[in-house]
């Protein structure tokens, strides 16, 4: 008897626990679920996740968890590469683009003299990221700087990009914030802004680089609209308050913890935060670039409709 009072306590308190998890209020679930890329995405919206209950928030690496998220149907807000939502929508059409908030992250690093994009004519540069955004924004500009020869090496992922330039087995590499913060701190390194460079090609501020999507059949509840409020607050709060960006941020992520406070806050100014009440131009802008360079399968083939747009 005693038993089977303590497996029937053991069971209520498991209710307990679980149903402590779920906000639920006139009935309504309040738990809005959140997927997210480590790297700059998940920084800037580190606060938003630390600091609010209802946020059920998951950080993953690389694009694949993204891609399941946007297959299944499994999260209210997936925040992913612009032209990766711009492709999901182009065949499921269920989460659209409520705001891009990472406007470039991407720069060029180097041991030796670095002070304009012309300076890599005839070298070699390692690059991460092939057919995704990093891969565009270079070809993009190689393009626009017809007259100079580059040879592109690419490797997996940027880390291992940094690491090379670290152990002098590549002179100039294409990096990204708020990696490279790390590696300044470490390296006396000449580092070039590939967003005023694209600046400079297309007139435009920078490239749309990562968004929040938000799915069509809960866009318009009323917890998801202040949890969207809630994540644009974020994003605005980082550039007002990098430190208090950072500190959520090492509590959020291993990947920040390794950072360290002192190097987020550093690299949080340079990782081109923004939030514009319209992005739709400079969106299509970017996804036209990439269909004329050839990379139209990573975008969906064609411009999106207007319905895309939140």
């Amino acid at each position: 008897m005693r038993k089977i009072i303590i497996s029937l306590f053991i069971f209520m308190l498991g209710l307990v626990v679980t149903s402590c998890s779920v906000t639920f209020v006139d009935g309504e679930q309040k738990e809005v679920s959140v997927i997210m890329p480590t790297g700059t995405p998940a920084l800037a919206l580190a606060e938003f996740a630390m600091t609010n209950d209802y946020v059920k928030a998951e950080v993953v690496a690389g694009s694949d968890p993204l891609v399941a998220a946007f297959t299944s149907k499994s999260h209210d807000v997936i925040v992913a590469p612009v032209n990766l939502g711009a492709k999901m929508y182009s065949v499921y059409q269920e989460y659209v683009l409520y705001k891009t908030f990472v406007w470039g992250n991407l720069y060029l690093a180097s041991k030796g003299e670095l002070n304009s994009f012309e300076d890599i004519d005839g070298k070699k540069v390692v690059a991460f990221g092939k057919n995704s955004t990093p891969d565009i924004v270079m070809q993009a500009l190689l393009k626009y700087y017809s007259d100079i020869n580059v040879t592109v090496e690419y490797v997996s992922d940027v880390s291992e990009a940094n690491t090379l330039l670290a152990s002098g087995k590549a002179e100039i590499i294409v990096t990204a914030e708020p990696s490279i913060s790390k590696l300044k701190s470490k390296l006396n390194l000449s580092v070039l802004d590939l967003q005023e460079e694209w600046a400079k090609m297309t007139g435009n501020e920078s490239y749309p680089q990562a968004g929040i999507f938000v799915k069509k059949s809960v866009m318009n509840k009323k917890y998801v609209k202040d949890a969207l409020n809630d994540m644009k607050e974020a994003v605005i709060n980082a550039n007002a308050n990098p430190s208090n960006c950072a500190e959520h941020a090492v509590g959020l992520h291993a990947s920040f913890e390794s950072l360290g406070k002192e190097v987020l806050t550093n690299a949080i100014p340079n990782c081109h935060y923004q939030i514009l009440e319209s992005d739709k131009e400079a969106v299509n802008y970017y996804l036209q670039m990439m269909i004329d360079l050839g990379f139209s399968k990573q975008m969906g083939g064609s411009l999106p409709v207007d319905e895309f747009y939140y």
